[in-house]
């Protein structure tokens, strides 16, 4: 049982369908507020997320087979490109072709 996803949200706490709201600690305090510092949500920019992104981008841009050279224009950091094709294909998002070329599924 995932309660923390489904039922002990953090923005809306469902505990009148919670079967542990009984026993809850944060509950059987009184509810209070989260007194601790800000959560930080992840950067985007330089991610493997953005990666990705720009890739099928490039890939969506033009009807034809991209080459590896051409998607180097979209992403230029070449390990961190690796890493998000090989994602994007293991993902079934990309299609590579013979001659380092790649496309999206047809």
């Amino acid at each position: 049982m995932e309660l923390g996803a489904v039922v002990c949200g953090a923005r809306a706490p469902a505990c009148d369908s919670c079967p542990l709201a009984a026993a809850c600690a944060w509950r059987l305090a009184g509810s209070p507020a989260w007194a601790g510092p800000p959560r930080r949500g992840q950067a985007y920019d330089g991610t493997d997320r953005q990666a990705r992104g720009r890739l099928l981008a490039a890939l969506r841009e033009t009807p034809e087979p991209l080459s590896g050279s051409a998607l180097a224009a979209a992403w230029p950091e070449p390990v961190q490109r690796a890493r998000a094709l090989d994602g994007l294909v293991a993902d079934g998002l990309v299609e590579p072709l013979a001659r380092d070329r790649f496309r999206l599924p047809a």
